[in-house]
């Protein structure tokens, strides 16, 4: 079985308010998020937070270990899930349900023999580790690295443990997240700026 989570458990610091809360669409970010989850899982959960304050009747948990960003959440779904998850961030309003599709279904044909599925970028080597399938094993090589006090979770699955899935310069706009001030007016309309 594959677990959907979405990772809700950021300060928002660098936004100076709470991403999960603005809204796209008729939506909340983390509504969104899962329901976008939902048209590829057969149950999602919520990491970081209440679900419910949300609106929202999905199961959810607070992260065991808070403070290292998203690593902490993913440790916390893959022990108490005991089971592999599909894993996306609360702050990605062009997101698809095609680009999960495909991600799940690359997975399932070739990466399943690796810890970590994950959209890859060819030509910077960049990975979105935050749009990732995460195998239930993948569990070790996490919390060694978080005992080694590395919370990247580039580093912490090294390319030999990955399955690449690449994506165009076109799909970039995918992974566009929300994380400043200015990147608020992206949901009001404005086409997403694919800089890094």
């Amino acid at each position: 079985m594959l677990y959907g989570i979405v990772l809700a458990g950021g300060k928002s610091s660098r936004l100076g308010q709470d991403k999960a809360r603005l809204r796209f669409k008729g939506q909340d970010l983390l509504q969104r998020s899962v329901a976008l989850l939902q048209k590829i899982c057969p149950s999602t959960w919520v990491v970081g937070r209440d679900a419910s304050a949300h609106g929202l009747d999905v199961s959810w948990m607070l992260d065991d270990i808070p403070g290292i960003g998203p690593m902490g959440g993913i440790i916390t779904a893959l022990r108490r899930l005991n089971a592999s998850c599909l894993v996306i961030s609360c702050d990605l309003p062009f997101l698809t349900d095609k680009m999960l599709a495909r991600l799940v279904d690359a997975r399932n044909r070739i990466g399943y023999r690796k810890p970590m599925t994950v959209f890859w970028d060819e030509a910077s080597g960049f990975i979105e580790s935050l749009v990732a399938v995460y195998e239930s094993w993948s569990l070790e090589l996490l919390e060694s690295s978080f005992k080694k006090g590395c919370y990247q979770l580039s580093r912490a699955i090294g390319p030999a443990f990955r399955c690449h899935v690449p994506y165009s310069e076109a799909e970039k706009k995918y992974f566009v997240n929300i994380n400043y001030p200015e990147d608020i007016k992206l949901l009001r309309g404005m086409t997403p700026s694919c800089q890094r």
